[in-house]
């Protein structure tokens, strides 16, 4: 009777239902739909990749903290209607991390730039002071 019962096929309709209901109960403790979330992960993606579960659920939780901080910064306000500027204003600071880092590594160029130009100048000035006399190891 098992050798039946696995020789039986399942209808797809049952298999989907079932992945459908265990997405269901899992997005019900989840900010946003699941399967959007991963949408927007994978076509943000240069190459196929298979995202785990975990990262999944991780990356939707972090939208919604995110969200949720959002929030929390547009209630600071003292106006009952909020509006676009209410909300940019509130989100700033995550919409600034590229520009950030873009500033970041600017800056990390000019000082490499910087560093050169200085270790060209010491070795002019070694080049042109005279060989000092090393002291007596003695002393």
């Amino acid at each position: 009777m098992v050798a039946e019962e696995l020789n039986e096929e399942v209808p797809a309709e049952e298999i989907e239902s079932e992945e459908t209901s265990e997405e269901d109960a899992e997005s019900e403790h989840l900010p946003f739909p699941n399967a959007r979330v991963v949408k927007i992960i994978k076509q943000n993606l240069r190459n196929p990749h298979q995202l785990k579960r975990d990262v999944k659920l991780a990356a939707n939780v972090l939208l919604g903290q995110i969200l949720g901080d959002i929030a929390e910064s547009m209630n600071e306000e003292e106006y009952f209607t909020l509006s676009i500027e209410h909300f940019n204003k509130a989100a700033r600071k995550y919409k600034e991390i590229a520009l950030n880092e873009k500033r970041i590594r600017r800056i990390k160029k000019v000082l490499e730039k910087q560093r050169a130009e200085l270790d060209e100048i010491v070795t002019e000035i070694d080049l042109e002071l005279p060989p000092e006399e090393k002291p007596a190891s003695g002393v």
